[in-house]
């Protein structure tokens, strides 16, 4: 482990020390100025460059610490462990409530991008992808565990998206990783894992004959199916909600962790 590093930041002179402290640490670990492994100044050496109190020191502290950039160990100090910031934004939307007007979103987020990167994604697909790809779905119905399923569906989807080539959408599809999971996890529980299979399985056929249009027209279908599931799901809700009896489908499911979307099909 690196020893305290020697830092040279801006004394802060405006209000919310707390949230310039956080923003200026979050910049030095962007910048490659903090590395993991590094050991942060002493509290009254930081607080004093700074120029910031003692307590809004700590309150920054902690807020990196509850988002898992920085931990605490004794007799050493605050420790930098994570300088991948996509891991903030990812662990701010893993916590996004799992409702059908959430899902509806992320699905709607996707059919634009998967489909609008069909072009790239043609361009670049090749003999060990397509290997990759098969495997992924041979995976998905080697289990009845839900979840493994979901991980297995994100990673083939993911897959397709980084033959975008283009880093910003593979970020954005990264970050919102974990609601995605959860939602191909409810639709394995709704439809099961053999139609997973064999939409997947469809989508690989059009990529080995280079097919654009087949591809897009399966992309689309494949996703607009999960829309629609959403939309009836939403619909049960709405007779719950207006007396008609029966149980609320998704946000029964969603409340509390994500323990509630861990069902397997002996269930």
């Amino acid at each position: 482990m690196a020893g305290n590093v020697k830092l040279h930041v801006e004394p802060i002179t405006t209000r919310g020390q707390s949230d310039q402290v956080i923003a200026s640490l979050m910049s030095l670990i962007e910048r490659g100025i903090l590395k993991e492994g590094d050991v942060l100044p002493p509290e009254r050496e930081l607080a004093k460059q700074f120029n910031v109190g003692r307590n809004a020191l700590r309150e920054a502290i902690k807020v990196l610490e509850i988002y898992g950039l920085v931990g605490r160990k004794t007799k050493v100090g605050t420790v930098i462990r994570q300088t991948n910031l996509d891991y903030i934004i990812s662990f701010a939307f893993s916590d996004l409530p799992a409702t059908t007007r959430v899902f509806n979103e992320i699905q709607s987020f996707r059919l634009v991008i998967e489909t609008g990167i069909a072009n790239a994604v043609l361009a670049h697909i090749n003999g060990k992808v397509i290997a990759r790809l098969k495997e992924l779905i041979e995976m998905m119905g080697a289990t009845d565990d839900y979840r493994q399923q979901a991980l297995c569906d994100y990673e083939f989807h993911l897959t397709l998206v980084r033959l975008s080539q283009n880093g910003i959408i593979t970020r954005m599809y990264e970050v919102l990783s974990e609601p995605m999971k959860r939602l191909m996890e409810l639709g394995k529980g709704k439809q099961g894992g053999a139609f997973a299979q064999r939409i997947h399985r469809e989508l690989v056929s059009a990529l080995e004959v280079r097919d654009l249009e087949k591809y897009v027209a399966l992309m689309r279908r494949h996703l607009n199916k999960g829309r629609r599931f959403l939309a009836k799901e939403q619909q049960a809700i709405d007779r719950v909600v207006s007396g008609g009896g029966g149980r609320l489908p998704l946000r029964e499911r969603s409340a509390g962790t994500d323990s509630s979307f861990r069902r397997k099909k002996s269930d």
